[in-house]
Formats: C-alpha cells, sequence, structure tokens
C-alpha cells in the first residue's frame, strides 16, 4: 500500500514539474516577453516591431515606413501602406492607421535625439529606443485642401504642409491604439 502512495505522489510531482517547466516555456516566449523600457520609462519595446507610448496609450511602429519600406513615400502612398500593413496583420494587428498632427507631436521631445535623418542634414528629435536613421518629416492623415497634406517635422517639432504627391524625405509611422493597454489616450484629438 505504501508503495502505491508514494508511487503516486513521485507521479504528481513528475506532473508538476513537467507543468512548470511548460509554463516557464511559454512564459518566455516572445508572445510573453517583459517590454523593454526607455531611459525614461515613457515608452515599452514589445519587441515585435511595435512600442507602447504609456503617457498616451498609443502604439507606434518602431520603424517609419522609410525604413520599414525601403522608400520615401507621398501622401497619397501611404494610405496604400497602411493597408498593406493591415492585409499583412503586422505584429499581429490589422487596426493600424495613419496618425493625426497632433500624435505625432506628442513623439516630439526637444531634448532627445534618436539619431538623423537618412542624409545627416536634419536631427531627429525623438526617443532613442525607435528605429534610429528614418525620416525626419513624417505625414499625418490630414489633409489641408485638394492638394495639399500636414505632417510634423521631428528637428524642430512644427507642423509641415505640403503637397501631397511629394515624397522628399517623407514617411509616416503607423499608430494604433493599444487596447491591451491598462490605459486610455487622454487629450490627443484624432
Amino acid at each position: 500500500m505504501t508503495t502505491f502512495y508514494t508511487s503516486k505522489i513521485i507521479n504528481l510531482k513528475s506532473v508538476a514539474c513537467i507543468a512548470l517547466f511548460l509554463l516557464l516555456g511559454i512564459l518566455s516566449s516572445s508572445v510573453f516577453a517583459i517590454p523593454v523600457k526607455s531611459g525614461d520609462k515613457r515608452y515599452l519595446d514589445h519587441g515585435d516591431g511595435t512600442i507602447t507610448d504609456t503617457k498616451t496609450g498609443l502604439m507606434w511602429m518602431k520603424k517609419d515606413s522609410y525604413l520599414h519600406s525601403g522608400h520615401w513615400l507621398s501622401w497619397f502612398e501611404i494610405h496604400d501602406y497602411i493597408k498593406k500593413l493591415n492585409d499583412e496583420g503586422f505584429a499581429q494587428y490589422n487596426d493600424w492607421q495613419l496618425p493625426s498632427t497632433d500624435e505625432l507631436k506628442t513623439l516630439y521631445e526637444p531634448e532627445k535625439v534618436n539619431s538623423s535623418q537618412a542624409g545627416k542634414e536634419m536631427k531627429i528629435h525623438a526617443d532613442p529606443i525607435f528605429e534610429k536613421n528614418g525620416s525626419g518629416t513624417l505625414w499625418s492623415g490630414e489633409e489641408n485642401g485638394h492638394y495639399n497634406a500636414f505632417g510634423v517635422v521631428f528637428n524642430t517639432g512644427t507642423v509641415f504642409n505640403s503637397n501631397k504627391k511629394s515624397k522628399s524625405r517623407k514617411a509616416t509611422r503607423a499608430v494604433r491604439i493599444n487596447t491591451n493597454a491598462t490605459f486610455l489616450r487622454q487629450g490627443i484629438k484624432k
């Protein structure tokens, strides 16, 4: 009788050890990876090409569209770019959108330098947690009449107004509302 109970206890311990081993394996996978925090702890890099801004609750692509696609894009082309991200389910999400100028301006931090724009003529004032050497001028989804649209210059933090056909060192950075976050964006106009 004692042998039977001892055998059952050993089996239960074995099952518990295997279950713990599997659980630790799952938790250490990239799906459950612990995000890397920026120096000021504002941003969380999830290791899947996305970064969450804990101040606004927005999730951004780590790379801008130039770094991601290798091409400068016109305002018309950024719409196709966002559609492609959603169709492909970038980082397991299909609700990527174009940012507003107000959302883009939340990324501008004059005291920080991420890098220089490709071509080195302009400093990009954004957190260094974002991919380096991208575009210093990012399109928003906002139009200004039939021919122009707005974006933000990351050297100065100012809003630019440019012809929608212009590709001259322009890109965008896709954004989504991080529904997994315990906070909601507040005070950001869409």
